[in-house]
């Protein structure tokens, strides 16, 4: 038996499953990490819906969310399927947080409220520049006060697609600092297509640079990056995403290859190295709690 608080699930040997309703809350968080979590959420609205009862939910992490276009007419859609699925629940509301293409989810769903990475690199930047010092984590205090913030750190995305929402994001921010954007080019070898990552600038005058994007799986963009910079006099490295969907990191983790990498706990509590723990860095992974889970 599984509890999430106002519910329980039971489960047969066979795999079969129901869900008792403890208490029906008016709102609620839900974790959708797999197609069983997303049955279980049906189960969820069959119960309130058959107790006229109704609720708002948020989602920290939309699975499926880079499914986000077909392809080919012999491909399906999965990102189209997982959103038909969460509308026919019929919830009053679904909040999202930031998912991967949030102008597709808005189509998609109904009632639907995108929360974006604002708050996140607040947390994050505070982390960075200021510590545990609660004097100095007055947002307040700290963006107008700090010049050195503006001074010493660079914003960066990974390509020209992520440049548009780091500039949303900047003005939410009112960033004074700079803000820059790497990119990518398309080369043919060995017959097949392959993207190159590419940085239009050699020299980044010792400053620091935080890498903002929505979602990393391994890290292999971001690893391919870090070691471009390092090269072109850059100050400390950092990444932020907001989402980190492999909960083993791997034998190569992206952790490694940075200062700090800080994420969100919008789809597992905590990470892990998998066997080779040792040759990794745990303490380089910061995991902001946005979510009560």
């Amino acid at each position: 038996m599984e509890n999430r608080n106002f519910y329980e699930k039971t489960t047969y040997p066979d795999g079969s499953s129901y869900v008792t309703i403890k208490d029906f809350v008016d709102s609620f968080t839900y974790r959708i990490n797999s197609y069983e979590d997303l049955w279980i959420l049906q189960q969820i609205s069959d119960v309130y819906k058959y107790n006229n009862h109704n609720a708002h939910i948020t989602i920290p992490n939309l699975f499926e969310a880079q499914a986000d276009r077909r392809f080919y007419t012999n491909q399906s859609s999965g990102l189209k399927l997982v959103c038909d699925f969460i509308n026919k629940m019929g919830w009053k509301s679904v909040s999202i947080f930031h998912p991967h293409n949030p102008e597709v989810v808005e189509v998609l769903i109904d009632n639907v409220k995108i929360i974006d990475n604002t708050y996140f690199i607040k947390e994050v930047l505070s982390e960075i520049y200021c510590g545990q010092n609660n004097v100095e984590r007055d947002l307040g205090l700290f963006y107008h006060q700090r010049q050195e913030l503006y001074d010493n750190l660079i914003l960066m995305s990974t390509d020209a697609g992520g440049f548009k929402p780091l500039m949303k994001l900047t003005d939410k921010l009112q960033w004074n600092g700079e803000t820059f954007s790497a990119s990518k080019s398309r080369k043919y070898e060995d017959g097949k297509s392959k993207l190159v990552q590419q940085i239009d600038k050699d020299d980044f005058q010792g400053k620091d640079i935080l890498i903002i994007d929505d979602m990393s799986l391994y890290g292999g963009t971001f690893k391919g990056l870090s070691k471009m910079l390092k090269e072109k006099n850059c100050g400390k490295l950092y990444l932020a995403v907001s989402h980190i969907t492999i909960q083993d990191l791997g034998i190569d983790p992206v952790t490694d290859y940075f200062d700090k990498v800080f994420t969100t706990n919008s789809k597992f509590d905590e990470y892990d190295w998998g066997a080779l723990i040792g040759n990794g860095n745990p303490n380089n992974l910061n995991i902001i709690k946005m979510f009560n889970l």
